[in-house]
């Protein structure tokens, strides 16, 4: 009986030295509390102010090309325009030449009156051919047929010549009209020529004349 009881009191201290063992960390699974009394340590570990940054992707390969070529081009234009400048300030202005006037006294080509008076002729009969006199409009249409007449007569490009034009356009009542002008010049060089419409409405008187200028 001793022996017996003897046994089972060695068997309990043999199951209480074998709970008694050290246990391993890493072998023991951590309770719900310990796992969170971990987390909390880790995260104050961490400092207050820091963000995380997240990495950046490098760009694709035709981004980056494309980049660097707009790149490429930006500076080529700036040094152009650049360089541009820096020729125009380097440049100094030469003035232009001034000539001295030759004073030739003879014209290359004359006045020729009867081209001229051909012209006026043409013009004045297409201009006023059926038209009604009106006191009204006279005065505009006698500046617009000057004007067209010294056009006309530029076109024969009489070298050196100042063209001056006199028209005299009134209502036809069978009056009597006369009309005359005088005007200092060179019989060699400078001249003139007229011509007379009239028409049951209207009558009308050009003069034009022709002054060399040396």
């Amino acid at each position: 009986m001793l022996a017996k009881m003897k046994a089972t009191a060695e068997q309990d201290i043999e199951k209480k030295n074998a709970d008694l063992k050290p246990v391993l960390i890493t072998e023991r699974k951590l309770s719900a509390y310990e796992r969170k009394e971990k987390d909390n340590v880790s995260i104050s570990d961490k400092p207050r102010n820091s963000i995380a940054v997240p990495a950046k992707k490098p760009p694709p390969k035709g981004q980056q090309q494309r980049g660097s070529l707009s790149g490429m081009l930006a500076t080529k234009k700036f040094f152009k325009r650049l360089s541009k400048k820096q020729r125009a300030a380097s440049t100094v202005s030469v003035p232009a030449k001034q000539y001295e006037p030759t004073y030739r006294m003879e014209p290359k080509q004359h006045f020729n009156d009867k081209t001229v008076y051909n012209v006026v002729k043409e013009l004045i009969d297409e201009k006023l051919e059926g038209m009604i006199y009106s006191k009204k409009y006279s005065g505009n249409l006698s500046k617009i047929i000057s004007n067209q007449i010294k056009e006309k007569v530029k076109e024969l490009h009489y070298d050196r010549y100042r063209i001056i034009c006199n028209v005299m356009l009134g209502e036809n009542r069978g009056a009597t009209v006369l009309a005359t002008s005088r005007c200092a010049w060179d019989p060699k060089t400078d001249d003139f020529t007229s011509y007379s419409f009239q028409s049951k409405h209207l009558f009308c008187n050009v003069s034009v004349f022709a002054v060399y200028k040396e």
